[in-house]
Order: C-alpha cells, then sequence, then structure tokens
C-alpha cells in the first residue's frame, strides 16, 4: 500500500525497520501496517490535499466527513463498532411516521444492551427520550434501559 508520508516527516521506522521515503514523499507498507501508520498521520497515497473548509461546496464536505469517519474507522476494532451502531439505531427516530409510537424503532435485545458502555447507554436513553439523573452506575442505566425496551 502506497502512504503520503505527514508534513515534516524525514525518517520512518515500523516494527523495527526503516522504511525508504520515495522522491514522492510517499513510502510502500503492507496493508496491515495502515493502522498504526494512520494513527501518526499517515495517508492512502489516492487522498489528495483538501481544499480550505470554508471554500469546499455542500458534496467536498459530505466527501471529506466520509473519508474522516472511514479513516477513524479503520483504527476502532470491530466490536467497539458493532456496539456504536447497535446503540445508534437504538436511539435513532423512527422514518416511518405511519408506525405506532409504542413500538421500539429497533431490535435490541438484552444481550445487545449488555454490550454497550456507558456513553453509548447515555445515549441510547437520551434518544428515547429517557431522562436521567447522575450520578448513576453503568448497571443503573441498563436497568432503566431494560425498562424503556420493557425487558424487565
Amino acid at each position: 500500500m502506497k502512504l503520503r508520508i505527514p508534513d515534516g516527516c524525514g525518517a520512518v521506522s515500523h516494527l523495527g525497520q526503516s522504511l525508504e521515503i520515495a522522491e514522492d514523499q510517499s513510502i510502500e507498507v503492507d496493508d496491515a501496517a495502515w493502522p498504526v501508520l494512520s494513527a501518526h498521520g499517515f495517508r492512502p497515497w489516492e487522498d489528495q490535499p483538501e481544499a480550505e473548509i470554508s471554500e469546499m461546496t455542500r458534496e467536498q464536505l459530505v466527501t471529506a466527513v466520509m473519508n474522516a469517519t472511514a479513516k477513524a474507522l479503520r483504527t476502532i476494532g470491530t466490536e467497539e463498532i458493532r456496539a456504536r451502531l447497535i446503540a445508534f439505531e437504538a436511539s435513532a427516530p423512527s422514518l416511518d411516521e405511519s408506525a405506532d409510537a409504542a413500538q421500539p424503532t429497533t431490535s435490541i435485545d438484552a444481550e445487545a444492551l449488555s454490550a454497550l458502555n456507558r456513553n453509548e447507554l447515555f445515549a441510547f436513553l437520551k434518544g428515547k427520550g429517557v431522562a436521567v439523573s447522575l450520578p448513576i452506575t453503568k448497571e443503573g442505566l441498563r436497568a432503566l434501559a431494560r425498562q424503556t425496551l420493557g425487558l424487565t
């Protein structure tokens, strides 16, 4: 995989090996090295420097946000992505206006609920319109979420 080096980078070492920087300011690495190097500012070669945000069109802004999201997701583990997606789906309002408001908008169950972290539980409860008073433990949040879903 060809990567663009960050500005100001003069030497690159990965897993104890020095990597040669080409004249075009790129390096060649295995695909497996991408997550580690992306955390240090390396970008895929095909990514071009972005225009100033204030000058971007809507399409350019959407593309920039999607690229930034994809880059961030490359550094996050599969289970964390799954838990975040479950929390998002559980807290997202239904797009079907004809649906009964009492019906849950997702098929989240007790097992999926137990995978959510504290922030995701807060997001889920906020999405369901449940007020939470602090201080509260993670188990207290889970109990509220189970009660909201009618699992208790």
